[in-house]
């Protein structure tokens, strides 16, 4: 999808005629939470975000609450282009009501401002975006609903990459002016915009929800079952070079349980995602990643949960009935 922004109600460096420096940044976040009603008690562990040095959960990291679970372990590296994760949610209860809770994910976002070179006036760039991911343990049967509670499960993997950069607008009048409408914005009309934005995007989306319909009817949405989903989506981009490229990469897994009495459910990520550029008259970027779309060494999910039953004892306890 491409497309030719004229930067309308709002007023930026580039409209202004200033220099925009190159800026680069990372963060990746994650957390899980437990929640079991009956015992009243709850954990929800959301450690602080990283934003360098080696990125990664440390290991599996376990909310427990009872008979309700949340676990999450994922690791990236972003000089390769790398993100991992695997993401799973357990209620387990015995005669008891559909009330609890169960989150668990992991994220990293990336901004990155790029320069092609090439010995003519523009460049190509072919970004290659690589997934793999196994989703298990969804649906269920109907049951009365708990008063007026939301009942549902959802799993859900997605990554996104969005590359953009401005160019000198044809139509571009000096003479022509912004209006200033206060808490509304600034209107600037296409002929006093110095530049336009071309932005262009690719991404790929995971998502299914099955949930609790009516008084006791289920209804599910979203664009994936149970099962293996794996392929590449791919975003060409010609662009001047020696140009400034803003890009933003999202990469996102995570197991959801609302709600529930009974629910397994697994967001098995650990062989994806890969982000690669390829640029045959190269490129620089103000955070020095290659983004070069390889695989580094994974332990079988049988190994990521190993030892996950000694873990139970969890600090960061908090007691309540309800978030």
């Amino acid at each position: 999808m491409m497309l030719v922004k004229p930067m309308r109600w709002m007023c930026s460096a580039a409209l202004l005629g200033l220099a925009v420096s190159a800026q680069a940044d990372v963060t990746f976040a994650y957390g899980v939470t437990a929640e079991d009603h009956l015992a009243r008690v709850g954990v929800y562990l959301y450690p602080p975000v990283q934003t360098e040095g080696v990125l990664s959960t440390g290991g599996p990291l376990v909310a427990q609450a009872g008979q309700v679970s949340a676990q999450v372990n994922a690791w990236a590296d972003v000089r390769t282009g790398m993100f991992k994760a695997m993401t799973r949610v357990d209620i387990n209860p015995v005669g008891q009501k559909p009330t609890d809770i169960a989150e668990a994910y992991a994220r990293l976002d990336v901004t990155d401002t790029l320069v092609f070179k090439g010995p003519g006036a523009t460049a190509t760039a072919e970004f290659r975006l690589s997934y793999d991911t196994h989703f298990s343990g969804l649906g269920f049967e109907a049951f009365a609903r708990e008063g007026a509670l939301s009942h549902f499960q959802q799993l859900d993997s997605f990554r996104t990459l969005t590359l953009s950069y401005d160019i000198e607008n044809p139509d571009y009048d000096p003479g022509a002016v912004c209006t200033d409408f206060g808490s509304d914005g600034v209107y600037c009309p296409p002929e006093a915009q110095r530049y336009l934005t071309i932005e262009k995007s690719a991404g790929k989306s995971l998502f299914r929800e099955v949930a609790l319909g009516g008084p006791t009817g289920i209804y599910t949405n979203g664009d994936a079952d149970n099962g293996h989903y794996s392929g590449t989506e791919v975003l060409t981009l010609e662009v001047p070079t020696g140009v400034e490229v803003r890009l933003s990469y999202t990469a996102y897994s995570g197991a959801r349980c609302f709600h529930l009495a009974s629910c397994a459910l697994v967001n098995d990520a650990t062989h994806s995602d890969y982000l690669a550029l390829l640029a045959p008259q190269g490129f620089s970027s103000a955070s020095g990643y290659a983004y070069l779309g390889v695989a580094a060494a994974v332990p079988e999910p049988a190994t990521v949960w190993m030892g996950l039953a000694g873990l139970g004892l969890v600090a960061g306890v908090l007691r309540r009935q309800r978030r």
